[in-house]
């Protein structure tokens, strides 16, 4: 085959129509007699074809003698992995995607056909597609993040820029395939997991770059398999890395990661709403990348309460309240006017752009809450590392002049979320957050008393 006979992918146009069905190891990936559009483009792309025989195509404006080649008659052939992987996909999109988690990004046929392509030709590598069957029949749930992640994950890097979307889908995939080595007793434990059991479940990356040197899967998915559980601060595992080791694709996923991770639905604990994930999300900028936190929030068009965002209008506006149900279109507050109203469901206004988290904290209170969040961190500290002396001595600071109702609204609650959203990002076990909350009920106890 000449030079002549080789049309890139880049080259392509709109309209062109594919000659004769193509395939990849036996499966039909473009059937004869398809228009090329972006979709199809972004298609070849991510299977990682970049060139094809220009005597698969036809354009009759730009080439008659191409116009004058008999379309190749073949046999269509659908072999049953190619049927088995889209039935899993859709099988799994039905159990992940919700409005109230995705916004309304995947109420277009596009998208999910750019996902379901994407998806397919990352499982037609038999070891990939083997492994995650393998991960869903020993831990659905395990399975079922990973493909979440790799939804968001997904048009996430495909919004932010990331070079090379297809490798990092596939990274997404299987994260936590390493999971394939945890026993079915520790991964579906219903009770605390003792240390044993949480140190062994914080080894699942690096059983994951086992099983990808096992199986001779190629390696520009391992920085992503070993290091997802990393943290910017040096707080997580299995390396103890800091932002300065950590790529921008590694960094998209812990977001995405933990994003789903708080938002699925898991037999000893309800979910967050996709609000309380992202808040935490943002307020934890010491450990996730804000870049990636503000993607995903715009990818979605879900925004936090007091959020500041600009209009399609050009108009600035505080997000004043949320509906947990459609929370894409919120309770606006437009800055400098005295106009509340909801985003409208007819999306003649829509949110173009994230600005900023505004907590409306009075300045003449700054040094009290920066002493009071000082005490707060002390206070889990010290709760999380069994000092109840220091512990208490905290907890009389922060609750100072505090009466019982507040003190439970504003100091309880959110203590015992943090605890357990120390538990949801691997910061600390079962068995660990179980004794933190003994040591809340005790610090009430003694509270009381007095």
């Amino acid at each position: 085959m000449s030079n002549l006979d080789i049309t890139f992918i880049d080259e392509l146009e709109e309209g062109e129509i594919i000659q004769s069905d193509i395939y990849f190891n036996k499966t039909l990936l473009i059937k004869a007699g398809t228009k090329i559009d972006d979709v199809l483009l972004k298609s070849l792309q991510n299977w990682g074809i970049t060139k094809l025989n220009t005597l698969y195509l036809k354009n009759p404006e730009r080439d008659v003698e191409i116009e004058q080649i008999p379309k190749k008659k073949e046999k269509i052939f659908y072999s049953k992995e190619l049927f088995d992987i889209k039935k899993l996909f859709y099988e799994s999109l039905q159990y992940v995607v919700s409005e109230t988690r995705y916004g309304l990004i995947l109420n277009s046929d596009a998208q999910i056909t750019w996902l379901e392509n994407l998806f397919i030709s990352s499982l037609l590598n038999s070891e990939i597609s083997m492994g995650l069957f393998n991960l869903k029949k020993k831990d659905p749930y395990s399975y079922f993040h990973s493909f979440d992640v790799f939804l968001l994950g997904s048009l996430l890097a495909d919004m932010s820029g990331i070079r090379d979307i297809r490798s990092f889908a596939i990274g997404c995939l299987i994260h936590d395939i390493g999971k394939l080595e945890i026993s079915n007793e520790v991964l579906h434990k219903d009770g605390a997991l003792s240390k044993v059991e949480f140190d062994e479940i914080q080894k699942h990356p690096l059983y994951g770059v086992e099983f990808m040197k096992k199986n001779n899967i190629p390696s520009e998915y391992l920085d992503l398999v070993k290091s997802h559980h990393e943290r910017l601060d040096g707080t997580g595992y299995p390396e103890g890395l800091t932002g300065d080791d950590l790529s921008e694709e590694v960094r998209l996923l812990g977001v995405v990661d933990t994003y789903s991770a708080l938002t699925l639905q898991r037999s000893y604990r309800k979910a967050f709403s996709s609000i309380k994930a992202i808040e935490l999300l943002l307020s934890k900028a010491n450990k996730y990348d804000t870049k990636y936190v503000i993607h995903l929030m715009e990818l979605i068009n879900i925004y936090p309460t007091d959020s500041i965002v600009r209009l399609s209008n050009g108009r600035k506006a505080r997000i004043k309240s949320v509906h947990p149900n459609q929370p894409y279109f919120p309770i606006l507050e437009e800055i400098g006017k005295p106009k509340v109203y909801q985003l409208p469901l007819n999306f003649s206004v829509t949110i173009s752009r994230f600005i900023e988290w505004d907590q409306v904290v009075d300045s003449e209170a700054d040094d009290h809450i920066d002493k009071r969040e000082i005490y707060w961190n002390l206070l889990i500290s010290k709760i999380t590392d069994g000092d109840m002396e220091e512990a208490m001595n905290c907890y009389n600071l922060i609750t100072k002049g505090m009466g019982l109702n507040n003190i439970f609204i504003d100091v309880i609650i959110p203590l015992i979320k943090e605890i357990e959203t120390k538990r949801i990002e691997g910061e600390l076990s079962t068995g660990e957050e179980h004794d933190a909350f003994l040591k809340i009920k005790d610090i009430l106890g003694a509270a009381f008393k007095e």
